[in-house]
């Protein structure tokens, strides 16, 4: 199902995506960021969306990864230092704003501040609640509450889409049979809404292959991405 286009000029003070013709953007996470190739997705929605947009996605992941164990190990760094990016994406191990929420601070802090030095815009990957767990997505939201404000990174609100296209549509799974890990759909949920927090357009352009909801599913799954990456406006700290 293919939706008309429709993009405006980004605003540069909210948006990575300007005038230029190439968008770098680095991920930094473990497997809800990797699962089903998310990054792909989303290169593949901008693409399509924005007529002579290239997109750059590159990903430093391992399984079960904190943010912590990824400025231990120091490649993120190394990447910030010898690359240009416009946009770097920091998903922290799933739980951690649950039970280790002063180490994600602290963490997502350091990553931030070297971030903005870069010169690339930061921004935090609100991860969702477990699917046994739905009541902890409440938590989560308040503890990216927090980071948004102390570090002034904006916050991807997957977790807010996941949970609100959920309680619309709960015939539709976005769970692996984990209740943890993103199915396709839910992978594809996380790439449309990291677009609409990257790009200020109206719409977008799937040419692409990895669902099978249908049309109205797929016109209302946008629709509450856009409207989510959008409302709050703690989420769009600059």
């Amino acid at each position: 199902m293919s939706l008309q286009s429709s993009h405006r000029l980004a605003d540069k003070a909210l948006y990575p995506i300007t005038m230029s013709s190439e968008f770098r953007v680095l991920f930094v996470g473990n497997s809800y960021t990797t699962r089903n190739d998310m990054p792909t997705m989303l290169a593949n929605l901008l693409e399509a969306s924005i007529p002579g947009m290239q997109v750059k996605a590159e990903v430093l992941a391992f399984g079960g990864a904190s943010l912590a164990a990824h400025w231990n190990r120091g490649e993120v760094q190394k990447h910030l230092a010898a690359q240009i990016w416009n946009a770097v994406v920091l998903q922290d191990q799933s739980t951690r704003p649950l039970r280790a929420l002063k180490s994600m601070q602290e963490h997502v802090r350091r990553f931030v501040d070297k971030i903005q030095i870069s010169g690339a815009k930061p921004y935090l990957y609100m991860t969702w609640a477990r699917k046994n767990d739905p009541a902890s997505q409440a938590n989560i939201v308040t503890a990216f509450q927090g980071l948004a404000k102390a570090t002034g990174a904006r916050v991807i609100p997957v977790g807010l889409a996941w949970d609100q296209f959920r309680r619309l549509r709960p015939e539709i799974d976005l769970y692996e049979p984990d209740g943890s890990h993103p199915s396709v759909i839910g992978s594809y949920l996380a790439a449309c809404t990291h677009l609409f927090s990257f790009a200020d357009i109206e719409a977008v352009s799937d040419r692409s292959t990895e669902n099978t909801l249908s049309a109205i599913d797929l016109n209302l799954l946008h629709e509450v991405c856009r409207t989510t990456a959008r409302a709050d406006i703690t989420f769009r700290s600059s």
